[in-house]
């Protein structure tokens, strides 16, 4: 389906924003040398933080499809290969290395959301078909499209390491920018929920949307609620000026930079609720690299997403 040159599979599914991986703290003048270099060196600190925010992110898609298959109205299919892949980091990296025939298509969302009829229906076919449902998203696309087809939205999951009610700006109203390239556009009180969409990633979900006649929903899952907006809508608000491009440093899972790229922030004030999130757990793991470096971490398990009517009336009207 796509045309675009493919980056390293495993990095572009997997790579992290920066700004989520930055740590703040102060270096005794007690300290070594040896000591020091071991809180800045950024592979250090990257490994533990990205296993965490890979955990988290896995815990948002499980979260997410629990909430919707737990109602009457809706079923969610897992699309994307982070949906699917495993927890192990080891076993994680060989998984998107063997992913050639998904990497071609370009992007895919994570979620395909169905009425709980057709949910039913689609159950029975991958499972007849495939022997489960999981292997939908380890599957070509094009082999599927009659399912994909009956989709009634399609979803791509973000997460952020965030307690949107604490954030500065939360809550607070906006004013708007009167001078300087984002004159005219909303101002927030202070940091705020934003939903991110990269500039490389907007061509490849329109060939998507293109392709299957599927509307795509981009849903943002903050430690204590969600949002979610059309995809249409963000274009529409980067085509009227209201939204614009702005660059942020990403990193890779191994800890190299990436290259900065473009991305557009969404204001919570212009999305819809998804819910609000209640009882996550935070657990703690260990793991041991090839060259035997014990990192550690935190995994999020459990918690309920509470639904917002929005959701209701968005996907059963």
């Amino acid at each position: 389906m796509s045309n675009f040159a493919q980056p390293d599979f495993f990095n572009w599914y997997l790579e992290l924003p920066m700004v989520e991986l930055e740590w703040e703290f102060g270096v005794s003048d007690s300290l070594a040398p040896a000591d020091i270099e071991f809180l800045i060196n950024p592979r250090r600190l990257r490994g533990s933080d990205f296993l965490m925010r890979w955990a988290q992110g896995r815990w948002s898609e499980e979260i997410v499809m629990r909430a919707l298959d737990q109602t009457s109205k809706f079923g969610v299919v897992p699309y994307g290969p982070s949906t699917v892949a495993p927890e192990d980091p080891t076993a994680l990296e060989v998984f998107f290395e063997k992913m050639d025939v998904i990497a071609l298509e370009g992007k895919r969302p994570d979620l395909l959301l169905y009425d709980k009829a057709t949910f039913e229906w689609v159950k029975d076919e991958l499972e007849s078909r495939l022997g489960s449902v999981e292997k939908m998203a380890e599957t070509s696309s094009a082999a599927l499209k009659d399912i994909i087809a009956k989709a009634r939205a399609a979803f791509e999951i973000e997460n952020s390491l965030w307690v949107t009610e604490k954030m500065p700006g939360f809550g607070k109203p906006f004013s708007r920018y009167t001078r300087g390239k984002n004159k005219g556009r909303l101002k927030p009180a202070g940091i705020i929920p934003t939903i991110i969409v990269k500039e490389e990633d907007i061509p490849r979900l329109q060939l998507w949307e293109a392709a299957y006649g599927i509307p795509i929903y981009v849903v943002h899952i903050f430690y204590d609620r969600g949002y979610f907006i059309k995809f249409s809508d963000i274009l529409a608000l980067l085509s009227s000026g209201e939204l614009a491009m702005e660059t942020q440093r990403f990193s890779n899972p191994d800890g190299t930079a990436a290259t900065p790229k473009q991305i557009v922030k969404v204001p919570y004030i212009l999305c819809k609720e998804f819910g609000t999130v209640s009882g996550p757990q935070l657990l703690p793991r260990t793991f041991v690299d090839k060259n035997g470096k014990v990192m550690t971490y935190v995994t999020f398990s459990g918690g309920q997403v509470h639904l917002s009517p929005t959701v209701f009336e968005e996907w059963t009207t």
